[in-house]
């Protein structure tokens, strides 16, 4: 399916946007919000500048469709915060993420935008101030992007690696701290209706917000309508789809397990789970001080080559078995019911996250609410850039 195909059927199927809601809260949750650690003004050249060096892979000519849709001028004004959460164990955590508001013109609302998930520890977004996901506020929208646990002011803690629970939690208090920070420290109050949008783990976390709102009995916060694409939303499936094809070109299997192993205190034998150099760099490895590029540079796609033979085997060892016996608990295909246009999106070339992620949320979901899933192509990385660009002519004209 080429792009422009891909974005006209985008356009199609979510064209019936509802009135949106400027009205702000009366009366907001409050102590979540903790203080402001960094604040500083970029131009849409510094995202340009920083999405091209941490993806060079990418096909930035597809950007050309949507040039003319952004303000070059236009200027943003990038809040980092502190926040009050909780971690896995429901220890509190001050936990940070960043505010994106365009300047020198009223916001036409807000999306939250929870990261793609960072391999390194030092790429949160009150790190780097300006990341892609605020690429939203170019066209004019108030974003809100949290770091999560394992990032920014929490990069000391593990990561709590696609922790469905955890991530809609603290998802959810970022944007409560955001709307206390917003309504007390400055003369723009945030509205109670949100879109959300997110890619590969964002649209993990997108998904992680939705449910985590829609269990509060009468949230502040009303979600217009969410975009999640490439994303994981059962983790038996992906792991048995990796056990299958073996494959992965995001070394997604070793972080879930180290992730795991120190949530859940599983006490793993790492020689009965990884295997070559793997095995012996592991500490280094896996220490959260690399990008995505540079992992992929040590970690080759084949799982054969760092996986234990016991993986692949229809009879798991008992340390997999530790390992497979968590997995259902993440999953987003049971128990909950949402009320909300949900719009899917997946490569069917996806090597990095199979795409029977999405099309078993769809199943799930299509009795329940207004659901669409949409197909493209170009793998993972490029069909990231189809999804965003769908997103945003979406919003242009909405």
């Amino acid at each position: 399916m080429n792009s422009r195909f891909f974005i006209f059927f985008f356009l199609l199927s979510f064209l019936t946007g509802c009135e949106r809601d400027f009205d702000c809260i009366d009366a907001l949750p409050e102590g979540y919000f903790v203080e402001v650690i960094d604040r500083k003004e970029f131009g849409l050249a510094d995202i340009m500048r920083l999405t091209r060096q941490d993806f060079p892979e990418l096909d930035f000519d597809k950007l050309e469709e949507i040039r003319d849709l952004f303000d070059f001028d236009l200027r943003v004004e990038v809040t980092a915060i502190a926040y009050n959460t909780v971690d896995p164990s429901g220890n509190p955590v001050t936990a940070s993420g960043i505010i994106v508001r365009p300047l020198d013109m009223e916001s036409r609302g807000v999306i939250h935008v929870p990261p793609t998930t960072p391999l390194s520890n030092l790429e949160g977004g009150s790190d780097l101030l300006i990341i892609t996901e605020g690429v939203f506020a170019f066209i004019g929208y108030t974003v809100i992007i949290p770091d999560l646990i394992g990032s920014g002011t929490t990069k000391e803690v593990p990561q709590p690696f696609l922790f469905m629970d955890n991530t809609g939690r603290v998802c959810y208090d970022m944007h409560l701290a955001a709307m206390e920070y917003c309504r007390n420290f400055t003369d723009h109050p945030l509205p109670a209706e949100t879109i959300i949008f997110g890619y590969s783990g964002g649209a993990t976390g997108a998904i992680s917000l939705l449910r985590h709102i829609g269990w509060q009995s009468d949230p502040p916060i009303k979600v217009k309508e969410v975009f999640a694409g490439g994303g994981v939303y059962d983790l038996c499936n992906t792991y048995n789809h990796f056990k299958k094809s073996g494959y992965a070109e995001y070394p997604l299997a070793p972080l879930l397990i180290k992730s795991f192993d120190y949530w859940y205190k599983l006490n793993l034998d790492y020689t009965r789970i990884f295997r070559g150099d793997l095995l012996y760099n592991m500490e280094s490895w896996l220490d959260r001080t690399r990008n995505a590029e540079q992992m992929r540079m040590l970690i080759n796609p084949d799982l054969h080559n760092y996986m234990h033979p016991d993986f692949f085997s229809s009879q798991s060892n008992a340390e997999y078995a530790k390992i497979e016996s968590i997995l259902p608990l993440h999953s987003f295909l049971q128990g909950w019911s949402p009320r909300v246009k949900i719009m899917l999106g997946h490569a069917k070339d996806d090597l990095s996250v199979p795409v029977t992620e999405s099309e078993a949320l769809y199943n799930y979901l299509k009795n329940k609410t207004n659901v669409s899933l949409s197909y493209g192509s170009g793998g993972h990385y490029d069909y990231g850039i189809q999804f965003f660009v769908s997103a945003i002519l979406y919003l242009s004209v909405n």
